[in-house]
């Protein structure tokens, strides 16, 4: 009974879903259309993985200056053991580049009860002797029985499973034309400045013509060739239009109290 209990526990824990592709959600825009246009170059056939402790806003901010950007993420608590292969799986589904697996974390314990059904079988014998009395003599009989009855047994085995939250973000590797990210400016920053024009560099990515430009994190570029830059949406256009040019472009940049400018070749795209 013990072997038999173990085996059904087994099961019900075994056949476990995907909890990594269940849970599954895409960021907003994050679709395959717009991801084939943005990428560095197709999937591969097996992504990139890491493990972290958590996952943060560090973390975002560590893969975004690497170039990576989210596609989506997993995010679930399960009695049901996980295996990497299963976020790896999810992974090659929506084409990562990189898988950053959170390393899980106990929440708790919970009993449950699994029924168990056996077949059994109750047998019964009898015996039993008759006398007759004739004419010629006296005649003795005998008999013998065997009764069986079939039936089931039900118990109900109780045991523990060990909860634990998963979590998992995929990321695919972008081509930047330029590689660096920029915010508008806020109030403070148009008040201190005396314009409303003008973008704030939050992200600068590795290994692309901003960093090797060093353009840096902070910076304030107020214009692109001579043309001054209203905002974000604005940033993106320019750098947009000035793509597959070939020449190289001028950009007018405050940090801190120096005014700068700095010739910048952007990537073809």
């Amino acid at each position: 009974m013990d072997r038999i209990a173990l085996l059904l526990v087994a099961l019900v824990l075994g056949g476990c879903a995907n909890g990594y592709m269940q849970f599954y959600h895409p960021y907003p825009g994050a679709t395959p259309e717009a991801i084939s246009k943005m990428r560095a170059s197709p999937p591969p056939v097996n992504p990139q993985v890491e493990h972290i402790a958590s996952i943060n806003q560090s973390m975002f901010e560590h893969y975004e200056n690497l170039g990576y950007v989210p596609i989506g993420y997993s995010s679930f608590n399960s009695g049901q053991q996980q295996s990497d292969n299963n976020a790896i799986e999810q992974g090659r589904a929506v084409g990562a580049d990189l898988i950053v697996i959170a390393n899980p974390r106990y929440t708790g314990t919970e009993t449950r009860i699994v029924p168990i059904t056996t077949p059994t079988t109750s047998t019964s014998y009898s015996s039993g002797t008759a006398t007759a009395y004739g004419p010629y003599g006296i005649v003795n009989a005998y008999s013998n029985g065997i009764t069986r009855t079939y039936g089931t047994q039900t118990t109900y085995t109780p045991f523990l499973v060990h909860r634990e939250d998963y979590g998992a973000v995929y990321f695919f590797k972008r081509h930047y034309v330029f590689g660096a990210l920029a915010r508008d400016l806020n109030d403070a920053e148009r008040q201190s400045l005396q314009t409303n024009k003008g973008v704030v560099i939050t992200t600068v990515v590795n290994d692309t013509p901003a960093f090797n430009s060093d353009i840096l994190k902070g910076d304030i570029i107020t214009s692109i060739n001579g043309k001054a830059i209203a905002d974000g949406r604005d940033f993106v256009s320019v750098l947009k239009a000035n793509t597959n040019t070939g020449h190289p472009m001028t950009f007018t940049i405050i940090r801190g109290t120096q005014h700068i400018e700095k010739s910048i070749q952007l990537e073809t795209h």
